[in-house]
């Protein structure tokens, strides 16, 4: 009724002490839009109060407000009652149960990618760990050249993929538990990964 009375009968503009979004519309409403402008202006009027560092200029903060807004949206959608497989709507238990699902889903991506990151930071990091020790070691030939060289070439042929990642599960649904994930068609290199991990905390000023 407020929005309704604000958009078209010239009603009161929204209250700037209880802010609440319509969420049945985008952004660019009337009403939104209002809410918008003044968290920007609030914001950076905090900025200037308070003498953050950093001071971004309005088209930045608007758009950010802007992809907030429309998460908050979607979220919100998320968590509307949807149409069942059989054209009824969802009760409250097989509401509860589908969000849970989707949370358990989106947690499991959200894991997933965090270790193809880690991996690949794991493999640029060895590989860059022994193609410095090999050029070294090759510009006056030490008697373990060949070892690292062996090293060299087992990484190179493992690959990114062939990089162990740490896998992250709940416990007790409160603490986040790493554990490494084993590559089950490799045979066992931990000894030899932890050779050249440990050359990062002798050399640290070098990796």
């Amino acid at each position: 009724a407020d929005v309704h009375a604000y958009e078209y009968e010239d009603g009161p503009s929204p209250d700037t002490d209880n802010v609440a979004f319509d969420l049945t519309r985008n952004h660019s409403s009337p009403w939104n839009s209002f809410i918008l402008s003044f968290l920007l202006r609030e914001f950076q009027a905090r900025c200037v109060q308070e003498a953050w560092p950093i001071k971004k200029n309005d088209d930045y903060i608007e758009e950010a407000l802007h992809e907030r807004y429309k998460r908050l949206r979607t979220l919100w959608k998320n968590a509307r009652p949807k149409l069942t497989a059989k054209g009824l709507m969802e009760t409250p238990a097989e509401q509860e149960a589908r969000l849970v699902e989707e949370n358990l889903l989106q947690g499991k991506e959200s894991r997933q990618a965090t270790r193809r990151r880690n991996v690949g930071i794991k493999y640029s990091r060895r590989k860059a760990i022994l193609d410095h020790i090999v050029a070294t070691k090759s510009e006056v030939p030490d008697d373990d050249l060949r070892s690292w060289q062996w090293l060299q070439r087992l990484i190179n042929s493992l690959g990114e993929h062939g990089m162990s990642s740490e896998e992250s599960s709940v416990e007790n649904g409160i603490e986040n538990v790493l554990r490494v994930k084993r590559m089950e068609w490799r045979r066992n290199i931990d000894k030899e990964l932890d050779i050249i991990d440990l050359q990062q905390i002798l050399d640290k000023d070098i990796f």
